[in-house]
């Protein structure tokens, strides 16, 4: 009897761990690149324990054949990349608010890697990215993120074929969608850019001689960091309610 029911509940149980580690691996916050992989693994092993109890009538039978359970494995594992790369891109909603910012307020030249992107970006871009992300765990949207891949089994059921084509087009929204945001998160830098850039052609314009370039570039900097001082908890709210809305619609 009891060996009957062990290989079906370890087969079980590694179509969670497929899904959740996956998830793990790549989910914002809690799958950042400066987060040790094993650590990455262990946490989406425990949780797929945790997972487990709550999902195992909607699990199926362990199928006769490799193929088969090559194939369920398969299914899990790019599943789970899939809905961890949907939040993924909401993420970068904040490096493109971080980029603009760093350009229109001439610190782009100050760049370093970033762990998160995963090569070389504005420290103004790094910041934020790390602000954000510890936003997520300090405001425990990260519980929330957790229900929503616990709710990925009544939305995407392992019985299901993947919906390739709605994917696409979630994929194609969250692209606009973070693209826009970050826009809008910037758009304080992009306003005072033009304000003051209009105003130093016009002092150029009426003082040829003026230094302005050299005058400039000095107070931009320093007016640039007076602004993200007085906005970014702003900005980090209005990210912070587009973030949550994700999974909130992940949660149905």
């Amino acid at each position: 009897m009891l060996s009957s029911i062990l290989p079906s509940e370890a087969f079980a149980f590694l179509l969670v761990t497929c899904r959740m580690a996956a998830i793990v691996m790549l989910l914002p916050a809690l799958g950042e690149q400066s987060v040790p992989r094993r650590i990455r693994v262990s946490f989406g092993f425990l949780l797929s324990l945790v997972v487990y109890s709550s999902v195992r009538q909607s699990l199926p039978e362990m199928p006769a054949g490799s193929v088969e359970l090559a194939a369920l494995i398969g299914r899990e594992i790019a599943l789970g990349i899939m809905i961890a790369l949907m939040a993924r891109l909401i993420m970068t909603a904040v490096h493109t608010a971080g980029t603009v910012l760093a350009f229109q307020s001439g610190l782009a030249a100050a760049q370093a890697f970033d762990p998160n992107q995963g090569t070389q970006s504005a420290i103004i871009s790094t910041l934020m990215t790390l602000m954000a992300v510890t936003l997520i765990m300090v405001t425990n949207i990260h519980h929330l993120m957790i229900m929503g891949m616990v709710n990925s089994y009544y939305i995407f059921p392992i019985t299901e074929s993947i919906p390739f084509a709605d994917f696409a087009g979630i994929a194609q929204h969250y692209v606009a969608t973070s693209f826009t945001l970050g826009i809008m998160l910037a758009a304080p830098f992009i306003v005072y850019s033009l304000v003051y850039n209009l105003g130093l052609g016009l002092v150029a314009r009426m003082m040829p001689q003026f230094q302005v370039f050299f005058i400039g570039m000095p107070v931009n900097i320093f007016l640039g960091f007076a602004l993200f001082m007085v906005v970014v908890s702003s900005m980090m709210m209005v990210f912070l309610d587009h973030f949550e809305q994700y999974f909130l619609q992940m949660l149905g």
